[in-house]
């Protein structure tokens, strides 16, 4: 294609009528190749959630009223979450993420000093964690149940007549405040949530194709060990210990904890098998960091809210005592390289999967259709379908 000069200097192309070859070629096939313009995987930038002890307990402030009236803020704020929770049987993984998300804003940008402000600002996190773990509520219900819990912790907002009035200013804070959060957030909604990361590195895929050379005794001891974790994470998420490591780390903490409750309850010969978090998570675990991490979730606990959930004395943790339930191997100079991260496409894109699995999945499959025929079953026991009228003839 030739260029041409017109007489001010300025170079003009002619205009092709015939296509360019910037397409992508199709298929040798000639079929329909989705990834032939779709990549496997999207890989996109991550915000830095993880902060240092010290930092979060400065955040508090030197004030002591007000940072007294900021933590009973909230923890009534955590007190929704729970509460909502329960309202409109959300998943556990719903309400840690939450949780999660709820200090992250705290710590970026703090909270409002009035309760019903806090409240606001709860409602839209709430909606963000229940939209982002696929387990959403009609809007109605997100408004009915956050009036009702505010009426309920306000007595002033009881006396206000028109009860429609106020649920349509919720409605009207809700949609205002879940647009803020996203921009505020910068649409960055990986979550890490622990919760939602062990039933993955866990699931019946990981159990059948990966730990079936686990030792007898671990298997019929982990499930046990596997269940505490999951009420540990639940319980912890209510103290700012998601600002102190990522999900995966979180997890570790979980099990370590477990696996030495459990070491001293049930098996005083308790141990993880021999890599057994290196081959499972794309982290390092040492005694020592996780020691730091057990005296800095302490350090929490003591600064913020004093809950029945708490551990107090039994995060007295020290480095010789993690050592003493895990078994990581000692070259640590090609270590990251050899961690195990249960979402690398690479690792499963074949799909090989052994055959207990596939039956495993049946039995599943089988389970849930038998279930769904049961509860069919009942209600059409309580509510019997009323044989049509016979058709009256036609004057």
């Amino acid at each position: 294609m030739s260029s041409t000069s017109t007489s001010d200097g300025v170079n003009k192309t002619p205009i092709s009528s015939n296509p360019t070859n910037n397409a992508s070629p199709p298929p040798i096939s000639g079929g329909f190749n989705t990834r032939t313009l779709w990549p496997d995987l999207i890989e996109t930038p991550e915000n830095q959630w993880v902060f240092e002890c010290k930092d979060i307990i400065e955040k508090i402030g030197a004030d002591e009223p007000i940072a007294l009236e900021m933590k009973r803020n909230m923890e009534k704020c955590l007190m929704y979450f729970y509460t909502l929770k329960k309202n409109l049987n959300l998943f556990d993984h719903t309400y840690t993420a939450s949780c999660i998300l709820f200090y992250r804003y705290w710590f970026l940008y703090g909270i409002p000093t009035t309760i019903t402000e806090c409240i606001h600002i709860s409602q839209g996190i709430l909606v963000t964690s229940c939209k982002t773990m696929e387990n959403n509520r009609p809007i109605e219900a997100y408004v009915k149940a956050t009036c009702e819990f505010l009426m309920q912790n306000i007595p002033s907002l009881k006396s206000r007549a028109n009860i429609d009035k106020l649920k349509w200013e919720f409605r009207d804070k809700l949609v205002t405040n879940e647009k803020k959060i996203l921009c505020l957030f910068g649409f960055d909604l990986n979550i890490g949530n622990p919760k939602e990361l062990i039933e993955e590195v866990f699931s019946g895929y990981y159990r059948f194709n990966r730990d079936q050379n686990l030792p007898d005794n671990f298997k019929k001891a982990f499930p046990k060990i596997l269940q505490e974790s999951r009420t540990f994470m639940v319980q912890a998420v209510t103290q700012p210990v998601s600002l102190l490591c990522d999900g995966y780390t979180f997890i570790a903490l979980s099990l370590i904890y477990c696996g030495l409750e459990y070491k001293r309850l049930v098996d005083k010969d308790f141990k993880y098998p021999k890599n057994f978090f290196r081959d499972r998570f794309p982290i390092e675990v040492t005694p020592e960091n996780f020691a730091n991490i057990f005296t800095d979730y302490k350090l929490l606990e003591e600064n913020f809210f004093n809950l029945k959930s708490n551990k107090g004395t039994k995060l007295q943790i020290d480095s010789g005592m993690v050592d003493s339930v895990i078994d990581e191997g000692d070259d640590v100079e090609n270590q990251v390289s050899e961690f195990s991260d249960p979402f690398n496409y690479d690792l499963i894109k074949s799909g090989e999967v052994k055959e207990e699995f596939l039956n495993h999945i049946e039995v599943r499959v089988n389970d849930l259709l038998e279930k769904a025929k049961q509860e069919s079953m009942k209600r059409k026991a309580k509510d019997p379908v009323k044989a049509p009228d016979a058709k009256k003839p036609k004057i």
